[in-house]
Order: structure tokens, then C-alpha cells, then sequence
């Protein structure tokens, strides 16, 4: 039962008391218990209408996506699901228990804006708008499970850091870097005049006559260039290359050997 008839119930039965305290007459009392029930049955029909339907097969996509995530990244700890979901537009973080997938399990609650149309006979939109859809995610700690369109629990959405993001910099950066030359300093001077938000991490390094150039906004997200007598080169990682434990976004790594090669 949702929480929209356990209060039409609640209310049903308050009437009930009126009624036998109160004098009120069980004609009366039966005419507000029609309406009650017919409110009950409005909320259900909203909630299963042509419009709802479509906000929350829209709001699944949205999940699917963060799931695939979760997968890609291979992700374990609580605070790192909660972390990665709320990068994705559209998607808040409402509650997160538990402590690991393979320990504890964990259990997120999110809160997705689904864009819902209803679609006539014709073709023609009767109606459209957005609507918010909870989910819940059980992860570990032997099977994952989903629940969609779930009654939303009260409470504000978790604070989640937005990360980030070097998207449209690589075309600057090999501009800005052409200008400076292989000098360490004029390097430096370049990535001050790109102005880049100040959460994305900079490391710059010289050696014989190259100097070396690591940006990363975030685990996946990471530039590496080198710059000598000849031009700028710049190198994007592959997402296996920078898992945790592997390859460092650092002017070291744009200055070794390993600069520019791809697992193989």
C-alpha cells in the first residue's frame, strides 16, 4: 500500500470515530468514504498514466547509464558509487548504506528526472513534462538488484563534488603550448593564460629539452602533452591505462617512454 491510501485509509477510519462519538450519520460518513476512494483511485491512476509511464521508462535510461558506469569503472565502495552517480545529469544521490559490493552490499536510492510524453491515437502530443523517479539499487553483496519507480524517501539529495572536465581543452592546450615553445616557464605561463578550473589537477616537468605537461580532471579524464623544438604532441590515455594502480597522469609520464602507446 502506498503512502497516498495510507492516508486516504487513515482518514477513512478518523471518520469512523467521528461517526460513532460525534453522531455524524452513516449516510454522511458513506458519502466521504466515496470520495476518499475515489482520491485513492485517482493516485493510483496517475501514477500508471500514458505520461507517468513514459517519465519513468525515460528516468531507466538514465539508470541504465549509470550502471554501465559503475561497471566500466568497476567500482566497489559505497562512497565511489555514490561519487559516480551524481556526475550524470538529471541523477541525485538520496541515500547510500552499506560499506562494499563483496562485504556489506550496497544500497543507493537515486532520484531521476524522466521526461514523460503521452502520445495520441494520431501521433499528435496530448501532453508532456518531467517528473522525478526514484530507484533503488541493491549492489552485492552476492546479486544486483533494481527497483524502479519506487516511493521516493523525504530528506534532501546527499552533497555530491561535481568533477571536472577537460572536455574542449585539448584544442587550447596544443595552441597555447605551440606559442610557449619548449620552455618550462613560457609552459607554465600558457596553462595560467588557459585559465582552467582550478579543481584540475597541473603538473609540468622539463628534461633535455622537453618539457612535459599532465593535466586530469578526474580518474578517466587526463591530457598528457610533451613539448619540444618541434611542436606540442598531446596524448589522451586510454581508460584501462589510467585505472587506479596503473598509468599516472604526471609530466614524468609525458616525458617517459610509455608517451603516446596503447595496451596492447
Amino acid at each position: 500500500m502506498d503512502r497516498g491510501t495510507r492516508r486516504m485509509t487513515s482518514g477513512a477510519a478518523l471518520l469512523l470515530v467521528l461517526a460513532l462519538v460525534g453522531g455524524v450519520s452513516w449516510h454522511f460518513l458513506d458519502k466521504l468514504e466515496g470520495r476518499l476512494q475515489e482520491r485513492v483511485g485517482d493516485i493510483v491512476d496517475l501514477r500508471r498514466s500514458p505520461l507517468h509511464e513514459s517519465a519513468v521508462a525515460d528516468a531507466a535510461k538514465k539508470v541504465d547509464r549509470v550502471l554501465f558506469r559503475f561497471e566500466y569503472d568497476h567500482l566497489y565502495q559505497a562512497d565511489k558509487y555514490a561519487h559516480s552517480a551524481g556526475q550524470h545529469p538529471d541523477v541525485k544521490v538520496l541515500t547510500v548504506t552499506g560499506e562494499t559490493h563483496w562485504q556489506t552490499g550496497v544500497t543507493l536510492v537515486l532520484q531521476v528526472t524522466g521526461h514523460g510524453v503521452e502520445i495520441g491515437a494520431d501521433g499528435s502530443v496530448i501532453d508532456e513534462g518531467d517528473e522525478q523517479i526514484c530507484f533503488r539499487l541493491q549492489l552485492g553483496p552476492e546479486n544486483d538488484t533494481r527497483d524502479d519507480d519506487i516511493a521516493c524517501p523525504r530528506g534532501a539529495p546527499l552533497p555530491v563534488t561535481k568533477d571536472p572536465t577537460l572536455a574542449g581543452v585539448d584544442d587550447r592546450l596544443k595552441v597555447a603550448l605551440r606559442s610557449a615553445g619548449s620552455n618550462e616557464d613560457a609552459v607554465r605561463a600558457a596553462l595560467v593564460g588557459l585559465q582552467l578550473d582550478p579543481a584540475i589537477q597541473q603538473d609540468v616537468g622539463a628534461r633535455q629539452g622537453t618539457v612535459g605537461v599532465g593535466l586530469r580532471a578526474s580518474q578517466y579524464d587526463c591530457i598528457l602533452a610533451r613539448v619540444t623544438a618541434k611542436g606540442p604532441q598531446l596524448w589522451r590515455p586510454s581508460h584501462t591505462q589510467l585505472a587506479p594502480g596503473e598509468m599516472s597522469c604526471t609530466a614524468e609520464t609525458a616525458l617517459s617512454t610509455a608517451f603516446g602507446k596503447y595496451p596492447h
